[in-house]
Order: C-alpha cells, then sequence, then structure tokens
C-alpha cells in the first residue's frame, strides 16, 4: 500500500520529517523474525572482544554469501560505493566469493567529496571496474519528477532520491544492486548515548532528531509533531524504545523508499538474520558508535579499510583519534561558516552528499525551475498558507539566508501530490 499525502496532519508530517506517517505502523518482517542468539553473547557473559569480533566476520561473510546465492545468475554485480563502510564492506565480502570481474563499482558526488573520491581509491584497492557520475550534471524537469514520484513506495523527498537514482541508470539487462540497507542502522550509528528511559522521551527524541528542514520551520503552528506516532511500543519487541521508532518508521518510509527503488533486483545482505541476531544481540556499550562493527571490518578487510572512510572525517578507520578530532573541529567550523554566512561563495564541502543544493537552487537554471514552479504551484493550492514562499525564495536568492533545504522539500511535496493526481482512484 502507497502512503498518500490526503489530508492537513499527513501534509504537515511531510513537512517535518519528508514523509507521511501510515496509520498502521508496523516493525519490519526482518526484525520481526529476528530471535535471540546464544546466552553466552549477552549481557556479563560476552566473550572477550577478540571472540566477538572473529564471530561477527563469519556472521557477516556468511550473510553475505547467503544473499549471493540467490543472485549467482546475475551477470553483473553492481555495488554503488559512497565514503562510508557498509559499502566497502559488501565490496570486501563479495571479493571472497565471486569474481572480481563480475563486480563493477560507482562512486557518485560532486567532484571533491568523500562520497565521490574515496570510491575510486577503494575500486583501485580492489582491482574491481568503477565508474563515477558526476551529479551536476544531472539535469532537471517537472514531468520526470513526477513520473519518478508515481514509482516510488511512499511520497518522499524527490530530489535527493532522484540523485541516488542515477546509480541505477547505467546498466540494462541482468544485473543485482549491492545495497547496504541497514547495516549502519543495525550496527548502531543512530544509538543514542543514553538509551530512552520511557516510551514518551523516545517519541519525543525520534521527533526532534529526524526534522527534515534545519533552516526553518515549516509545520503549522497547530501541529504536534507526536501525532502519529506509535501510542506503545511494539508488543513483544526486544528492541530498545530508540531502535523501534528509528527501524518500524524511518528506515521504512524514507530510507528504504530511497535507495531501493522498484523496478530493480536487490542484495541486502544486512537484513539477513544470520547477521542481525548477532549484532543486534551484543551488549549496548559494543554498538555504541558502531564500535564493535568497524573492529570487524578493520579485522576483515584490513586492506580496503586502511583507505580514508566518510565516517572518520576523511581518514581511515585506524587514524588516531586526536588527528580524528581535530579534523572533525575543522569540518564543524567551516560548516557553520557556511550556514551562518552564506552570501560568501564558499568552495565544496567534502563532506557534502549528493550536491550542493544551496549553490545549485541559485545557479543551476534547470532546477531552479523546475523548484520555482513547483513551489507557485503549491502557493496556489492554498493548503501551507501559513507559509510565505516567496519571502523564503527571494531569501535564499539573495543569499541572506540557505534555504534550499525548505525550497526542494515544498517542491517534493507538490510533485507528490502531482504524482498521486495521476494514479488511479
Amino acid at each position: 500500500t502507497i502512503n498518500t499525502l490526503h489530508s492537513d496532519i499527513s501534509i504537515s508530517q511531510f513537512l517535518h520529517y519528508g514523509y507521511a506517517l501510515p496509520d498502521e505502523i508496523k516493525l519490519p518482517p526482518f526484525i520481526d523474525e529476528m530471535t535471540p542468539i546464544e546466552k553466552t553473547n549477552e549481557a556479563d557473559n560476552v566473550p572477550n572482544i577478540t571472540a566477538l569480533i572473529e564471530e561477527g566476520i563469519r556472521r557477516l561473510d556468511n550473510s553475505i554469501a547467503y544473499s549471493l546465492r540467490a543472485a549467482r545468475d546475475a551477470a553483473v554485480h553492481v555495488v554503488p560505493l559512497s565514503g562510508g563502510l557498509d559499502s566497502r564492506a559488501i565490496l570486501g565480502g563479495l571479493l571472497n566469493h565471486l569474481d572480481a570481474a563480475r563486480i563493477h563499482t560507482l562512486s557518485f558526488g560532486l567532484p571533491g567529496t568523500w562520497d565521490f573520491e574515496i570510491g575510486s581509491a577503494v575500486a583501485e584497492q580492489a582491482c574491481v571496474a568503477h565508474t563515477r557520475i558526476d551529479l551536476s550534471k544531472v539535469s532537471w524537469d517537472t514531468d520526470t519528477l513526477i513520473q519518478f514520484a508515481a514509482q516510488c513506495e511512499h511520497p518522499i523527498p524527490l530530489f535527493e532520491a532522484v540523485l541516488f537514482h542515477q546509480t541505477r541508470s547505467l546498466f540494462k539487462g541482468q544485473c543485482v544492486y549491492w545495497s547496504g540497507f541497514m547495516g549502519e542502522t543495525a550496527a548502531g550509528v543512530h544509538l543514542p548515548s543514553t538509551p530512552s528511559q520511557t516510551w514518551e522521551h523516545a517519541k519525543l527524541r525520534f521527533s526532534v532528531m529526524n526534522r527534515h528542514v534545519h533552516s526553518m520551520t515549516l509545520t503549522p503552528s497547530w501541529f504536534n509533531f507526536l501525532d502519529g506516532l506509535p501510542h506503545a511500543p511494539f508488543a513483544d519487541s526486544r528492541l530498545c524504545y530508540d531502535d523501534q521508532l528509528d527501524f518500524a518508521i524511518r528506515q521504512q518510509y524514507y530510507i528504504k523508499p530511497t535507495i531501493l527503488q522498484r523496478g530493480y533486483r536487490y542484495c541486502t545482505p544486512y537484513i539477513c538474520s544470520e547477521w542481525l541476531n548477532f549484532i543486534m544481540n551484543v551488549p549496548r556499550r559494543h554498538r555504541m558508535n558502531q564500535y564493535l562493527y568497524k573492529e570487524i571490518l578493520k579485522a576483515a578487510y584490513p586492506h580496503l579499510f586502511a583507505l580514508p572512510i566518510k565516517n572518520n572525517f576523511g581518514l581511515p578507520l585506524n587514524a588516531p583519534r586526536w588527528r580524528s578530532m581535530l579534523h572533525k573541529g575543522r569540518i564543524r567550523i567551516k560548516g557553520a561558516a557556511r550556514r551562518y554566512v552564506p552570501w560568501v561563495n564558499w568552495s565544496v564541502s567534502p563532506t557534502l552528499n549528493y550536491i550542493d543544493f544551496d549553490r545549485a537552487l541559485r545557479e543551476q537554471k534547470d532546477l531552479q525551475a523546475v523548484v520555482y514552479e513547483s513551489v507557485q504551484d503549491l502557493k496556489r493550492r492554498e493548503i501551507v498558507d501559513w507559509i510565505d514562499i516567496d519571502a523564503i525564495w527571494r531569501q535564499h536568492q539573495n543569499r541572506r539566508k540557505n534555504h534550499a533545504d525548505a525550497l526542494t522539500l515544498l517542491a517534493s511535496l507538490e510533485i507528490n501530490l502531482k504524482a498521486q493526481e495521476l494514479r488511479p482512484k
């Protein structure tokens, strides 16, 4: 069932989260079916860290091998490489079971960003074919975006999703795409430093952490962003409250429809029960900041993870902590400068995902036309009349504020509504 933007509540949810919540929220089947692992891996009876790392390597390799069995017939195994952990680990695991000649990697983004540059070094180290996709060369038109929205599983922020879709457009015929869906998430990337002690606190934390637009508030004054979240924890779930909300909502209604788009064949080893039963049952301290996962990857694929990685601010995972903190500080200072001094024409940030929408909305005429046309059509619907769309546009174009996140989400709302109107009643 495709969620629709059918009411003031669902539209407000979209403006807050970037997606609307369904009437009934459930944990995904791969979590529902998860079973506890051996008692020796729980609580205070955990083996030493070396034993856990060895067990993790075995379980991850088995999960990749299991996923591969269903895709042996594929002529090409496509691995989109970001600058992060999951896709690189998949590549390392595939090389244990598959001839490198059948693997093709991709990196995508803007030249100078980690997502664009790091993948090339990883592919060279792995001796596999590699293609780089410069997303600044993507052209934009409204009809294509409407058609894309009509094929999406749920209404989502479309501009990022369309750019991610470029990784699907190069290969035709018998190929399979390998996805790191749920990899870092299950390993603990969103796990807060202290767990929520109550369901209400977990919901409040989730709603704050998952706000999609940060440059301004788009929701009306009457909207309660807790509306639509589950009233109570999921029955019989062994997950902590924070994981329950992340897995059941964000992963299912934002991440999954963005990266697992319909019409393609995927392998998703991180949702195999053997891996989930391991990583979700280790002590919380080993999931914090993905500690155990990172140790597993360094031990399993040492050559690949000796290269720079986005998660460590462009340094290898084994870089000294002081050096990582220094890089982090520099990047945060530059990021703050970009936010608070928007009239300066800053160079491309290496942390950038996809493209620099702030700059592109001022300089790229086709994108500018699509977004302006869409937000003007949205204004004419009079369904977001508390938002001064013209003022937001002027502030952005005059470099007084960076409002690309708000403008692209408002444009996505309009395009999703147009796509809904095309579907059979």
